[in-house]
């Protein structure tokens, strides 16, 4: 079977376009991190490359799309290396100006060579895609990264990628690019083959690396931690830091207080007269118990109407004073909204000394005794236990 070179650039392009548009859709689902997004960029790199080529073979002569094509397959192997290098998390000041001089060089190369048709800058080509191969296949052998057993697939890769360049570029030098050995076995029937099975392998060593990121920077216990725009942790988010928070406070002879402050008439608010009046007392419950919280407390989400607020406190305090205030300061604040109704706020109290080590445990007791209270209306206005 013969295959000509315009259908194997064209099979090649597919590869890194479906391969580069999976990757790319979950790095947007994602919200990746750097490492991720410059893995990205580089099969974006490599999808422009075959776009180039496929320019240069339908249209003769086009040298710049020949240069903007071996920059940007030079890139494609540098943003590997550097989306390794981020993961490991090394400053990447001089890498970022290593590729960017490098990229620089290859296409002017290719520019000033152009009469030479289809191998213009055929060897800065070779060199720089052997030189960002290599570095990227050291980087993987270096700090967080190592740690995680895929990453040996993506140090194969780049040494593949990097002694097939090397050798292309001996033998371009020594017999030509017109020579037998040259087309059988570094000519574009071989590269394509080759760009196809490499690309489908990058992409899923890099996947499975990005996936694992937080493992690998460290501690295999690591977790992300989600807040909003007004300092609230989400739900999980606050439970995890409860929990070593506790462990942390029993170790220096402290107890940890758990205020749950509710708002259940939200709905009924929503129902009787509107959404948007309901939204508006959510955001402002937010605001104000965030305002009103001491001021090296964590403020947690129970659910979409109820907070928790967390602290350290001694032993033997009384915390009946600073829940009042905290309940009139929130009333005060819903109060001045001019709504047609003020929600009734209900406040709990859980102690890690009293309900348990456990951070979700301690937020769920002090959430169900501030419904009871919003319920009742009988405000609880110190601690109190099962």
């Amino acid at each position: 079977m013969v295959f000509d070179p315009l259908s194997l650039q064209t099979a090649a392009s597919l590869v890194i376009l479906v391969s580069a548009v999976m990757y790319l859709l979950d790095t947007l689902m994602l919200r990746d991190a750097l490492p991720g997004r410059l893995w990205a960029a580089a099969f974006l790199s490599g999808l422009f490359s075959a776009v180039c080529y496929l320019v240069w073979l339908a249209v003769p002569g086009s040298f710049i799309a020949i240069a903007l094509g071996n920059g940007a397959f030079v890139a494609a192997t540098a943003f590997i290396w550097l989306g390794s290098v981020a993961f490991n998390g090394r400053r990447l000041r001089i890498p970022a100006i290593v590729t960017a001089v490098a990229l620089l060089a290859v296409t002017a190369a290719a520019l000033i060579d152009g009469a030479r048709g289809d191998w213009a800058g055929a060897v800065p080509l070779f060199v720089g895609n052997a030189l960002f191969a290599v570095l990227g296949a050291i980087e993987t052998r270096r700090g967080a990264i190592r740690r995680r057993w895929s990453a040996a697939g993506l140090t194969v890769v780049l040494l593949i990628e990097a002694v097939w360049f090397i050798l292309r570029v001996i033998v371009f030098l020594a017999q030509g690019p017109d020579s037998e050995v040259f087309r059988t076995y570094f000519g574009t029937v071989m590269s394509a083959f080759l760009t196809m099975t490499l690309v489908v392998a990058a992409v899923v060593v890099t996947a499975v690396l990005r996936s694992s990121e937080s493992t690998l920077r460290g501690n295999p216990e690591t977790r992300h931690l989600i807040v909003d725009r007004n300092g609230v942790l989400l739900r999980e988010s606050f439970g995890t830091v409860l929990t070593i928070l506790v462990s942390r406070a029993r170790a220096a002879g402290e107890d940890l207080c758990v205020i749950g402050i509710r708002v259940d008439d939200l709905r009924r608010v929503a129902t009787a007269f509107g959404p948007e009046e309901a939204e508006e007392m959510a955001q402002a419950f937010r605001s104000s118990v965030r305002r009103h919280a001491p001021t090296m407390a964590l403020v947690g989400e129970a659910d979409a109407s109820g907070l928790s607020v967390a602290f350290s406190t001694a032993l033997a305090t009384d915390h009946r004073r600073l829940v009042r205030i905290m309940h009139e300061r929130i009333v005060t604040d819903l109060s001045a909204l001019g709504t047609s109704v003020v929600p009734v706020v209900g406040i709990g109290v859980a102690l890690a000394s009293v309900d348990g080590s456990d951070g979700p445990t301690l937020v769920d007791r002090a959430d169900a005794k501030a419904g009871l209270a919003a319920t009742t209306g009988e405000q609880p206005f110190g601690l109190t236990t099962e």
